[in-house]
């Protein structure tokens, strides 16, 4: 199956996942959780529109927004699914609304929105909307893509003060942020790493314990500190989070005037984290990368 493929069938199904949720949950809730889709709710509750015939619309100019801010190969990725996700929504809309207790709809949908736009990101796409705004103002300002979209989502939420309550606005803002957290934990996976960097006199020691006992890889990186100018050597390891305690409990037993420098690490791949070790160590004084 070609990557292209595969793309298309994450897209197209986590499309449908967002749809479901939307509909189930967000839509007759009041929950206008950012975006276009959030602003759809409150555009449905002032003129009545329905929520995928209002994406269909709006998309257009977004789209060509996209196509010449961003350029013809983001166009092109997004424009499938800013495609496919109205329609999901239109063929899920007849799904009956599975709770109507606000913070459960905000939870719960959170989740199942989460879940689908993070397989519309595996895909490599987007489902269009502000997302396409969020880039542009990324792209043309000197703005993080975190803080443009906080802003341009922001908005979105606030837009449900024309329409909607106090609550309706408050609940809104718990999905909004329930839907970034598990987009996050599928970006980066429920088992999350550290980055470690250790300097210390006994570091020889120290890369025994990490390869040997904890069969870590290690890589020795050689430094020169700025106060003393003299050499040294830097260890820097990739632990799980669960590990972490144990080893330093160690390095410090082993040095207690060793310096630690601990950092989050995400997305780690390799040998040890996404992949099954399948090699033997065959000089003692190679550390092998994991």
């Amino acid at each position: 199956m070609t990557r292209k493929l595969v793309d298309i069938l994450y897209v197209t199904l986590g499309s449908f996942i967002t749809a479901i949720g939307f509909n189930t949950m967000f839509v007759h809730n009041n929950i206008a959780s950012g975006g276009m889709v959030g602003i759809s709710v409150v555009i449905k509750e002032l003129i009545g529109i329905s929520p995928s015939l209002f994406l269909m619309v709006s998309n257009i100019p977004l789209l060509l927004l996209c196509y010449f801010f961003l350029g013809k190969q983001t166009f092109v990725k997004t424009l499938y699914g800013s495609w496919i996700y109205p329609i999901a929504i239109r063929f899920t809309s007849f799904l009956p609304t599975l709770t109507h207790n606000q913070l459960l709809a905000a939870i719960f949908g959170g989740i199942i929105v989460g879940i689908g736009l993070g397989m519309v990101f595996w895909g490599n796409s987007s489902t269009g909307g502000t997302g396409i705004l969020t880039q542009i103002l990324h792209k043309h300002s000197p703005l993080t893509l975190g803080v443009a979209m906080t802003i341009v989502d922001g908005i979105s939420v606030l837009m449900g003060f024309i329409s909607l309550t106090a609550d309706d606005v408050m609940y809104s803002t718990i999905g909004l942020l329930v839907i970034g957290y598990v987009i996050s934990v599928m970006e980066n996976g429920f088992d999350t790493s550290k980055n470690i960097m250790i300097i210390s006199k006994e570091y020889l020691t120290i890369k025994d314990y990490i390869t040997k006992v904890m069969d870590r890889g290690v890589t020795k990186i050689p430094i020169r500190g700025g106060y003393t100018t003299s050499d040294k050597v830097m260890l820097m390891a990739i632990v799980s989070t669960y590990e972490l305690p144990s080893l330093q409990e160690k390095i410090l037993e082993i040095d207690d005037t060793a310096f630690l420098v601990v950092m989050p690490a995400a997305q780690v791949m390799g040998r040890g984290f996404s992949l099954t070790k399948q090699y033997k160590r065959e000089d003692e004084d190679i550390l092998l990368p994991m």
